[in-house]
């Protein structure tokens, strides 16, 4: 499931006609109007009027909705926003992205609804329960565990990860050490970052000083599609309330490269100010 996704990214897209004397023809092609390829087609039909059908949500499938008769609505939910699609045209078509709550309503007699999956049947992929799905959807920190580790070598050592982040050089045999006294270490807290069950990054704070009651904010997001998907703010949140609530701190701060400037623009958008500025970093700090 792709995170962030939003209703409004679930778009009514115009398939078009070709119109003759008899009729009217509408194509549909792979790949071409939706952004799938199609391997399963099903269709809803005999819904009584006024009734409803779906009520799920998709963790990978796409599904593309037609009213290939009739007409029926679309009620799309994201976790934050509603919207409702009404369909009525069979030139057009709903795409729904894994990721949406989505349920078909308010069927007029008669109607058909034609749905185009990009995944055949699978009921692992199924979300049935709202609280689930909601649950699904939600940023999480996670305990730091060995296979976090392990993608944490391989996510530090990607070139581009490596330079924004101004990563040294480093061993497994130094991470390891490192992990191994992680748990005696009251100076280190981190997390893994996860995000409809799946890890895409680290988070934590370091060099904490109970006494000074500050530490160091650092964050990587290792699975490259979720960068730039808006998950800074309730990164934020998470991170605030630990610092203020469970280590009693009362200011964080940070270096980040003077080249990455998506993080300096996302940590000023959290309440980050520059403390101080040089060729090597750029150090900003927040009060909590």
């Amino acid at each position: 499931m792709k995170n962030n996704i939003s209703v409004f990214d679930c778009n009514v897209i115009d398939l078009g006609k070709i119109s003759f004397d008899e009729g009217n023809l509408t194509v549909v092609e792979n790949n071409a109007a939706f952004p799938f390829n199609v391997k399963r087609i099903f269709y809803l039909y005999d819904i009584a009027g006024g009734e409803s059908r779906g009520a799920h949500s998709h963790k990978e499938c796409h599904q593309f909705l037609i009213a290939a008769s009739g007409s029926f609505e679309v009620s799309l939910d994201d976790g934050k926003f509603k919207r409702q699609v009404f369909l009525n045209r069979p030139d057009l078509g709903l795409h729904i992205p894994p990721g949406i709550w989505a349920s078909e309503i308010n069927f007029s007699s008669g109607a058909i609804c034609l749905v185009l999956a990009s995944h055949t049947y699978n009921e692992n992929d199924y979300i049935r329960n709202y609280e689930d799905f909601l649950n699904f959807n939600k940023l999480q920190l996670v305990d730091y565990t060995k296979n976090i580790l392990e993608k944490s070598w391989n996510w530090l050592n990607d070139p581009e990860i490596k330079y924004l982040t101004n990563t040294p050089d480093f061993s497994k045999e130094d991470q390891q050490k490192w992990f191994a006294g992680l748990e005696n270490n009251k100076t280190y807290w981190v997390k893994g970052i996860q995000h409809n069950h799946k890890i895409i990054g680290v988070v934590g704070l370091k060099k904490i000083d109970l006494t000074n009651k500050t530490a160091e904010y650092f964050v990587y997001i290792g699975e490259k599609e979720y960068w730039g998907k808006g998950l800074s703010a309730d990164l934020f949140k998470l991170i605030f309330k630990v610092a203020k609530d469970q280590l009693n701190l009362e200011s964080l701060y940070l270096n980040v490269i003077p080249g990455n400037t998506r993080a300096v623009k996302a940590y000023e958008k959290a309440g980050f100010s520059i403390s101080d500025n040089s060729d090597s970093y750029i150090t900003m700090s927040l009060r909590l």
